[in-house]
């Protein structure tokens, strides 16, 4: 686990660290092409732009390590949003208190992708990646990017905004779907003690013929090839919609 001791020294001061590196990292990582994972050397250059930048100091120290685990939790974070926002939903709705209600609504909503649009049922203006539940689930995001610095040499034209942010919102919304539909995310049983209001059942890894978390988790393995599909299809959203996609997930920010 990352260690804030790795840290190049006087990172910490003024809570720099937290209130303006990592969020400018996170920004950039969002906004990047890399969904799953980042060449080290683009990394690298990446993290000392961004230092040079919060610091205004031309130091530099081995925080490469501590920003790998940072944005492995920033990953993660997106799965953990999705699931929660799901299942407030629907502890909030009377018609889905049982698990077969949920089951039905889940695989309605994968049909077609409809948790992604705003208004599915309408051909001519669905409005992608518009629906609440996405939104919800980006909002996560900008609340971890807000305080972001500016960093003049990371700062590219012509690209389109927020893609693997808004990609791994959109197939995070989608896997927790999809373990509702599989009865693998389920309400937790108050009299085990654990405080948590649901868990995912483990399944068997057929290559340890042990039952764990890794089929079902929001991983790189699990789920590198949808989320590069949403990119692809986010990258054809005019810049206008991204605008929208802000102003409306921007009222869903805690």
């Amino acid at each position: 686990k990352a260690k804030n001791s790795n840290l190049p020294s006087g990172c910490l001061e003024n809570g720099l660290w937290r209130t303006k590196f990592l969020p400018c990292l996170m920004f950039w990582v969002g906004n990047s092409d890399y969904g799953w994972s980042i060449p080290e050397n683009e990394l690298e250059y990446v993290l000392e732009n961004i230092f040079n930048a919060v610091y205004d100091s031309r130091k530099r120290g081995p925080c490469d390590f501590d920003a790998s685990q940072r944005i492995h939790e920033w990953r993660a974070a997106f799965g953990s949003t999705a699931v929660s926002v799901l299942m407030a939903f629907f502890a909030s709705t009377p018609e889905y208190e049982t698990q077969e209600a949920r089951e039905e609504y889940a695989e309605y909503q994968l049909q077609d992708c409809r948790f992604v649009y705003d208004d599915p049922d309408n051909d001519e203006q669905p409005g992608a990646f518009l629906s609440e539940y996405i939104l919800r689930i980006f909002a996560a995001h900008l609340t971890a990017i807000s305080g972001k610095a500016r960093v003049d040499a990371l700062v590219e034209f012509g690209k389109p905004g927020y893609l693997t942010a808004l990609a791994l919102s959109a197939v995070s919304a989608e896997r927790a779907l999809v373990l509702v539909q599989n009865h693998l995310l389920v309400d937790a049983d108050p009299s085990d003690n654990s405080g948590k209001t649901h868990k995912i059942i483990q399944t068997l890894n057929e290559a340890t013929n042990k039952i764990s978390h890794t089929g079902t988790a929001f991983s790189s393995g699990n789920w590198e090839t949808d989320t590069m599909a949403y990119m692809e299809s986010i990258k054809d959203l005019p810049h206008e919609r991204i605008q929208e996609i802000l102003t409306r997930a921007e009222g869903y920010m805690k």
